[in-house]
C-alpha cells in the first residue's frame, strides 16, 4: 500500500514527479511497463531543455517550461550531468527572399512577442556579420536565445530515478497495466508483474496515457502521435562548426518547431524532427536535406545517415496552439491525467513533478 503510484516512471516527467513526492516523504510506487529508463519519448527526442520561447504565453507549456528548465539546468549543473550550453539561433534563410519573407517575418514577430510577454532574454541578429558569429549558416538574421542548453538525457534520468530510490521510492519495471479498480478509497492497478495500492494515482504514461485515462474510467482523450525522424551530419560539429542549435522560424500554430540542426554532448550533429503522423509514411530523406540545405547549401545527400525516430504525443486541438493538459479527473480517490506531455516535456519536467505534488495531499 503506497501514498502515491505513478504510471510511467520510465520517462522524464514520471521519474521526476516520484523524485519530488519521495522528496516529501510520501511512499511512492512507480510502474514502467519498459525493462529500464529512456525507452520510449524521452530516449528518442532532440535532448533540447527549452525556454519557452516557441510557446504561447499563459499556456502550461510555456509556464513550466520556462520554469522547469533553470530547474533542470541548476540540477545538472549541481549533480555534474552533461550539459551544453548551445544557445538557439531561430533564422530567415536567404531563400525566403525568393518568397516574400512574409512568412518569416510572422513567424518572428510572433516569437518577438511570445519572448517579450515572458521575458526571455533574447537578441534580434539582422546583419550577414550577426549571424557568422553565430553559426556558420546562410541566414538574413533571426533571434538568437542564449539560455538553451543540451542535456544528456540518459544521465539525467538516471540521476532523478536514483534520488527517487534513495529517498524511498519503489520503482516496477516490465509491468504492463492490465487494469485499474478502485476499493473503496484507493487504487488497485493490476499489472503483469503483480498489483499495487495507492490512495493517489498519477497517469504519466506518455504515449499510452489517453488508454490508461480509459481504464482508470476517466475521459477518453483524442491524441495526435507524431513521427520525429533524425538524421546525422557525418563528420559532427568538428567537420561543420555548428555549435548552435539553428532552427528555422516556423509559422504560428505549427505543429512541430521545425527541422532543425542538433549539436549534442558527444560533439555529433543532427538535424531533425520531421512531424509526420504516425498512421502516413515516413518523412523522406529529401525533407531533411532540403531543409539542412537552406542554411548550408553544401550539404550533400551522402552527408546524411538516418540516425533514429521518436514519437511524441500531441493533444488534438480544433484551432489554436496544442498545450499540456495536467488534471485531476477525480477527487475520491484522487486521480492525475497528464495528457499531451510533448515538447517541452523534457524542459518542462522538474516543474510539472512540482506543479502534481498540491493533487498528492
Amino acid at each position: 500500500m503506497f501514498d502515491v503510484c505513478i504510471i510511467g516512471v520510465g520517462g522524464v516527467v514520471g521519474s521526476a514527479i516520484a523524485r519530488e513526492a519521495a522528496l516529501r516523504g510520501l511512499s511512492v510506487a512507480g510502474i514502467e511497463r519498459h525493462a529500464g529508463l529512456c525507452k520510449e519519448t524521452s530516449g528518442l527526442n532532440s535532448r533540447v531543455i527549452h525556454s519557452g520561447f516557441h510557446e504561447a504565453a499563459g499556456t502550461l507549456k510555456a509556464q513550466l517550461s520556462r520554469e522547469g528548465s533553470a530547474l533542470m539546468v541548476r540540477y545538472a549543473q549541481e549533480r555534474g550531468i552533461r550539459l551544453l550550453q548551445t544557445g538557439m539561433f531561430i533564422a530567415v534563410p536567404y531563400g525566403s527572399l525568393r518568397e516574400g519573407l512574409w512568412k518569416e517575418a510572422d513567424a518572428l514577430w510572433n516569437l518577438w512577442r511570445r519572448g517579450r510577454r515572458q521575458n526571455i532574454r533574447f537578441d534580434f541578429v539582422m546583419t550577414p556579420a550577426g549571424v557568422r558569429r553565430i553559426a556558420p549558416v546562410r541566414a538574413l538574421g533571426g533571434i538568437f536565445i542564449p539560455s538553451i542548453h543540451v542535456v544528456d538525457v540518459e544521465q539525467l534520468v538516471g540521476s532523478v530515478a536514483n534520488d527517487a530510490v534513495a529517498a524511498g521510492a519503489e520503482f516496477f519495471y516490465n509491468s504492463e497495466v492490465r487494469a485499474i479498480q478502485v476499493e473503496g478509497a484507493n487504487h488497485v492497478v493490476h499489472t503483469s508483474n503483480g498489483d499495487v495500492r495507492a490512495r493517489v494515482l498519477v497517469n504519466s504514461a506518455g504515449l499510452d496515457a489517453h488508454r490508461i485515462s480509459v481504464m482508470a474510467h476517466c475521459p477518453e482523450y483524442e491524441i495526435d502521435f507524431l513521427r520525429g525522424d533524425y538524421y546525422e551530419l557525418l563528420g559532427g560539429v568538428d567537420r561543420w562548426r555548428i555549435h548552435t542549435l539553428v532552427y528555422p522560424a516556423t509559422p504560428r500554430h505549427s505543429r512541430s518547431k521545425g527541422i532543425h540542426f542538433g549539436p549534442r554532448i558527444d560533439g555529433r550533429l543532427y538535424i531533425g524532427p520531421s512531424a509526420t503522423p504516425i498512421s502516413e509514411p515516413a518523412a523522406p530523406k529529401e525533407l531533411f536535406l532540403s531543409a539542412a540545405r537552406k542554411f548550408v547549401p553544401e550539404i550533400g545527400e551522402a552527408d546524411l545517415q538516418w540516425a533514429y525516430s521518436g514519437t511524441r504525443p500531441k493533444r488534438h486541438v480544433l484551432t489554436g496552439d496544442s498545450d499540456f493538459m495536467i488534471r485531476l479527473e477525480r477527487a475520491s480517490p484522487p486521480f492525475i491525467n497528464l495528457i499531451g506531455i510533448d515538447s517541452p516535456g523534457l524542459s518542462a519536467s522538474m516543474a510539472i513533478a512540482r506543479h502534481v505534488m498540491p493533487y498528492l495531499a
